[in-house]
């Protein structure tokens, strides 16, 4: 007697719900150091299922970052737009701080720019259902990407230091060290300054100070 055939795979693009799954178990592993093995074991299929999805490993990470960086946009509820452009800031800071080595693949421009379509979309549209011309709003924009992707970036490095067990206060002794003491006058007098990992991750204080001038300038 023969057994009920299982029902056959159903040829053609994968359902829409299992890619969701891949991306989000993608970010849930960490998108920085993922590893497609590791991927494909945690879903419990062989890796060759991975690529019926995605062509390869850099589109499986453009695709979920860009996911990721759409999540991360936060709520408009009417808040005022300088409120809204803390929150966008904090999202931005928040989602690129937990995966620092994004940095360097959007550096190299592994994503595409798609990524960051939908986010800087959204802000831009929250800015100007707040009375916003386009090129003020995508000004903003800029100013603050800029301000927190560099604190991204020292947040990065400094997590870096502190796998290897050191951090910037001590790596800046020794490397004074290898100079002589009348040499690096004006560092050596601003070395605390230089060394303090806080004020260098801290994108909010220099970002307000942005958003006065721009309260000033909308009077």
């Amino acid at each position: 007697m023969n057994a009920d055939p299982s029902p056959a795979r159903q040829a053609g693009r994968p359902r829409r719900l299992t890619l969701d799954r891949l991306l989000d178990t993608a970010i849930e592993l960490g998108l920085a150091d993922l590893n497609m093995k590791e991927l494909a074991a945690h879903l419990g299929v062989g890796i060759a299922t991975l690529y019926r999805y995605v062509e390869n490993r850099d589109a499986l990470i453009r695709l979920a970052a860009g996911r990721q960086a759409t999540r991360s946009a936060p709520v408009d509820s009417g808040q005022p737009w300088r409120e809204i452009v803390l929150d966008y800031a904090a999202a931005l800071f928040s989602s690129v701080g937990q995966q620092p080595s994004l940095i360097i693949e959007f550096v190299e421009a592994r994503w595409g720019i798609a990524v960051e379509l939908e986010f800087v979309d959204g802000f831009l549209g929250a800015l100007e259902r707040r009375g916003f011309a386009a090129d003020e709003a995508m000004a903003l924009y800029r100013a603050t990407a800029k301000i927190v992707l560099g604190a991204a970036v020292a947040a990065g490095h400094f997590a870096a230091l502190a796998a290897r067990g050191t951090t910037q206060a001590r790596e800046l002794r020794l490397a004074l060290g290898s100079f002589e003491a009348d040499e690096l006058p004006h560092l050596r007098a601003a070395a605390d300054d230089y060394a303090d990992e806080a004020a260098a991750t801290a994108w909010r204080p220099i970002l307000e100070a942005v958003l006065d001038a721009m309260e000033t300038r909308r009077g």
